[in-house]
Parts: structure tokens; C-alpha cells; sequence
């Protein structure tokens, strides 16, 4: 009698993705950045956003889809604001 192999199969591309979001917790790549930010620029984030102060300490996939949009908004309009300012050297700020 033949026994059934099982094949070892290769987990997709999204399988894999999804595992890895599972694994931290996070359910978006977006998430799995923001929920490994310092405590200190989510909280920037935070504040921008005009959340509370409970905000920072929670993970992306916790907070509301209002909450969401107001951090993504502030994300952005932080990005767009600071490039002007980054990587300049110290002299340029005196």
C-alpha cells in the first residue's frame, strides 16, 4: 500500500504577508511601521492629528477608522511640511 505523501507547499506572497502581520499584530504594512515608531514621534503624530493622549500608546489596527484618517492626514501633512527642513545641516538653523 502506497502511503500519501504531503508535499510541502510554499506559502503565496499574501499568505506570507499575512503571517507576518499576524505575527506583530498588525493588520496593514502602514500599521506594522506605525506600531514600530518610537513612542515619541507617535505621539507627535498623535498630537498633530489632535488625538488624545491615549492614542500614542495604541497600535494602528486598535483605533478607529476616524482616528485612522486624522493620523494618515497628519503623517502626510508632517511629511510634506519637514522636507524642506531635513537633512540640513545644524549652521543652517542659527
Amino acid at each position: 500500500m502506497a502511503q500519501a505523501q504531503q508535499q510541502a507547499t510554499t506559502p503565496s506572497a499574501q499568505e506570507s504577508l499575512a503571517n507576518i502581520h499576524a505575527l506583530f499584530g498588525s493588520q496593514s504594512s502602514a500599521g506594522l511601521i506605525y506600531d514600530n515608531l518610537p513612542v515619541n514621534i507617535r505621539t507627535t503624530i498623535c498630537f498633530s492629528a489632535r488625538l488624545t493622549k491615549e492614542h500614542p500608546s495604541m497600535k494602528l489596527a486598535e483605533m478607529d477608522d476616524f482616528a485612522i484618517a486624522k493620523v494618515q492626514r497628519a503623517i502626510n501633512e508632517l511629511a510634506d511640511a519637514l522636507k524642506l527642513l531635513a537633512h540640513r545641516p545644524l549652521k543652517d538653523f542659527k
